[in-house]
């Protein structure tokens, strides 16, 4: 079959599952793909050629999965729906791999070194793994992979800016938590003042995640990217299993000019790769007090040029299991 008849069909089979997974939820909360069918598999079809939107197409079906697994109270239907995915995500992590620079990997770095964390986890506590990484690490591909291998959902800052917008715990605020670069006018700002009485948005968007990471946490097991979720869930005395990935620069930059749909220069690439550390390092150091990255702050850190983007999810997978493996 040709490359582009592959993608339309895996197009139509992932809007197929997400009307499937929506129809045997009744959710109130939506479809990932609403209006115009055509539009949407079309849509999907540009996602699944792009290695520069693949972070898109990840939390798209993300969220799918996450839904679909709330359908556990019919086993059939469940195991139907879920095996169904796992053949649509192998198919798509396939092509997303095939692309040119999508992995990290240094096939000169050191053999994989085990690592052990002590029992951590009551019986009634959920799995929460929860990860930070450096920009152009692939920390997101295998946070997002690591969550499809133990069967849990997965957050990122799109799913988790979705699910307050859906819950309007914050109507009206940007599409991306602590990413609004929008001007806005006298009028704007009042308004915005006299609603967060006198906070900044991106406080209020702080204690908004903060409190929904804590409120999932006694609900479900999960993999959290980033949104600090390490301390917030510290300060609540939440267990959980906090990671940093990174690579070495040149690396990160290179994936950075592989990979981004603006088609950025080596030079522009660098250039972003290093302000979006100094972005993390100062947010990080606003909201927790501690330096982003440190490994101090962290039960492990793992430099993903050693292992790769499956390697570094194997060698994560071998710590849990060491702790405690989730249902499937």
């Amino acid at each position: 079959m040709a490359d582009n008849d592959k993608i339309t069909e895996l197009a139509n089979r992932i809007y197929a599952l997400d009307e499937k997974v929506y129809k045997a939820t009744g959710s109130n909360l939506g479809r990932v793909y609403q209006g115009n069918k055509e539009k949407c598999i079309n849509d999907l079809k540009d996602l699944i050629k792009s290695s520069a939107d693949s972070s898109v197409l990840r939390s798209e079906l993300a969220l799918i999965s996450n839904m679909a697994r709330t359908t556990k109270k019919n086993p059939k239907l469940h195991k139907e729906i879920m095996h169904e995915y796992g053949e649509i995500f192998d198919e798509a992590m396939a092509m997303q791999e095939a692309r040119e620079g999508n992995d990290i990997i240094d096939p000169e770095h050191a053999e994989l070194n085990m690592s052990n964390l002590a029992n951590r986890f009551g019986k009634d506590d959920n799995l929460i793994i929860c990860i930070g990484r450096s920009y152009g690490c692939a920390g997101t591909d295998i946070g997002f992979r690591l969550a499809d291998k133990l069967r849990i959902s997965y957050y990122d800052v799109s799913i988790m800016n979705e699910i307050l917008q859906r819950n309007e715990e914050h109507e009206e605020t940007d599409r991306a938590l602590f990413q609004n670069k929008t001007a806005r006018t006298p009028a704007q700002w009042w308004r915005d003042f006299k609603r967060y009485h006198g906070l900044s948005r991106s406080d209020v968007q702080f204690f908004n995640t903060s409190k929904k990471l804590v409120d999932l946490a006694k609900q479900e097991p999960y993999v959290i990217m980033g949104r600090y979720a390490d301390n917030i869930l510290t300060k609540n005395h939440i267990p959980h299993i906090s990671i940093f990935i990174t690579a070495p620069k040149k690396l990160r930059i290179q994936r950075t000019y592989h990979t981004s749909k603006e088609k950025l220069t080596y030079k522009q690439a660098a250039k972003y790769v290093s302000k979006e550390d100094k972005a993390h390092l100062k947010r990080y150091a606003f909201y927790t007090g501690k330096k982003w990255g440190e490994a101090d702050n962290y039960d492990l850190t793992i430099n993903s040029s050693t292992y790769g983007i499956d390697g570094s999810v194997d060698l994560i997978m071998r710590i849990v299991a060491k702790n405690r493996m989730t249902e499937a």
